[in-house]
């Protein structure tokens, strides 16, 4: 193939769509009215907490910041457009009540710093994104069904050993009680005894 029909090729392709290439218009670009300095790129996706703490230890004042105020209710991650010194991305922390959203951000300054970072912005939480949020936690605290069949083997297990601790508890108070009865019956007879005895001496 040519030099020209490759770039023509690649023309037609951007213009009628072939699989595997998606147009620019697909992909979410977003400047931020709150903050017109940065521009979104995608969706934003949440991370666990556990998440949280790893990328604490990449950026310095995420992680001093997680050790006054705690762990936030809700976190996530944001791709933007790449700015030096700037990481691609940034951290979003929410705190739920106390109404905080609070960004982070990754600073390339030398291989000396290989983990500052610092607080890019703090702001309180936009109604639409604290809905979201707020369902978000809903459909996470909503209780499964105690079912085994659904659990980890580990689950399970632990299940069955529970179970059967208790039956072993409930036999061990049945023939307590049993010996207690027989115990009462034993010395019912001895009084019985007793008194037939004194009675025919």
């Amino acid at each position: 193939m040519t030099a020209r029909r490759a770039v023509m090729f690649v023309a037609t392709a951007l213009a009628v769509g072939l699989p595997g290439v998606s147009p620019a218009e697909d992909v979410r670009i977003e400047v931020p009215a709150r903050r017109p300095y940065i521009t979104e790129v995608g969706a934003p996706h949440s991370i666990s907490m556990a998440a949280v703490e790893k990328e604490a230890q990449k950026i310095s004042e995420m992680k001093t910041y997680l050790v006054e105020y705690g762990y936030p209710d809700y976190a996530e991650v944001q791709e933007i457009e790449p700015q030096w010194p700037w990481e691609s991305y940034e951290v979003r922390l929410y705190y739920m009540r106390r109404n905080r959203q609070t960004d982070f951000g990754h600073v390339f300054l030398s291989e000396a710093l290989p983990t500052f970072g610092v607080m890019k912005y703090q702001g309180v939480i936009p109604p639409e994104k604290r809905r979201e949020i707020e369902v978000v936690l809903a459909a996470r605290q909503e209780p499964a069904p105690p079912a085994v069949a659904t659990m980890e083997p580990g689950e399970a297990l632990v299940a069955r050993v529970e179970a059967a601790a208790e039956r072993a508890a409930q036999a061990a108070e049945r023939a307590a009680e049993a010996s207690e009865a027989a115990n009462r019956a034993a010395e019912r007879t001895a009084n019985l005894v007793d008194k037939w005895i004194e009675q025919n001496q």
